[in-house]
């Protein structure tokens, strides 16, 4: 019983984080990519994450990586190796600047 107490605490604590993010303009995304590289599957699961904040951002990104009227943060990624290559599942929070 006090693990689950825990855990539910530790998911309002979470909760409550997304909110405050939200208030101040942010949003949490995540995605998973698979490629040869752990550093280009972090490239294609950020990718995928601009895109899922606004599909106007993405032509910006393949330029030149910058992402204009957001401030990235937070970013973090967990990477396995595995027969297709290497996959990684990552998380960044978008701020809005201005």
């Amino acid at each position: 019983m006090r693990k689950l107490c825990v855990a539910g605490l530790a998911l309002a604590a979470t909760m409550g984080s997304g909110l405050t993010d939200a208030h101040a303009g942010c949003v949490t995304k995540a995605a998973q990519a698979t490629a040869g590289t752990a550093d280009s599957a972090k490239w294609f699961a950020l990718e995928t994450m601009v895109q899922s904040v606004s599909w106007g951002l993405w032509p910006s990104f393949l330029q030149d990586g910058s992402v204009p009227g957001y401030k990235i943060s937070k970013q973090q990624y967990k990477c396995t190796p595995g027969g297709d290559g290497v996959t990684c599942i990552g998380h960044a929070t978008f701020c809005k600047t201005g």
